[in-house]
């Protein structure tokens, strides 16, 4: 790239997954829990809420129910490759959500099946959150 040029529109974001990146507070919880949209999506629960800042945020509720804590941290890591994954492609035109994904028991699925999932869930999330906000007055 040159000097004066714009850059590269086809040069994604990186992919990785920060501190910031995390809602890890009750009240970040719970506020995504009251004020938010849900959608079921297979063995998870999605709940999003827009938020101001440039980057989605992802929080994770595995309960005892779901397995063992190697089955549960193995769903978690496979939950956090596919939303930094999400996070690393995100559309400019998407708004920016606070994600909290509450996971039923199940089987654990490949990376590419949890990625099918919440891409799903969150398209479809995102068009919905588009309409709540509605035109700007």
């Amino acid at each position: 790239m040159s000097k004066g040029q714009p850059p590269d529109e086809s040069a994604s974001r990186p992919a990785v997954y920060r501190a910031r990146h995390r809602l890890i507070h009750r009240q970040q919880f719970g506020l995504v829990y009251e004020k938010g949209l849900k959608k079921p999506a297979g063995p998870l629960i999605v709940f999003a809420l827009p938020n101001e800042l440039s980057h989605p945020r992802l929080g994770l509720s595995v309960g005892r129910r779901v397995g063992n804590a190697v089955k549960r941290n193995a769903i978690k890591r496979r939950l956090r490759d596919a939303f930094r994954m999400l996070a690393a492609s995100w559309p400019d035109d998407r708004p920016c959500l606070d994600l909290v994904l509450v996971v039923r028991p199940h089987e654990t699925r490949s990376p590419e099946a949890y990625l099918k999932l919440l891409d799903g869930a969150i398209t479809h999330l995102s068009k919905h959150a588009d309409k709540q906000k509605g035109p700007p007055s």
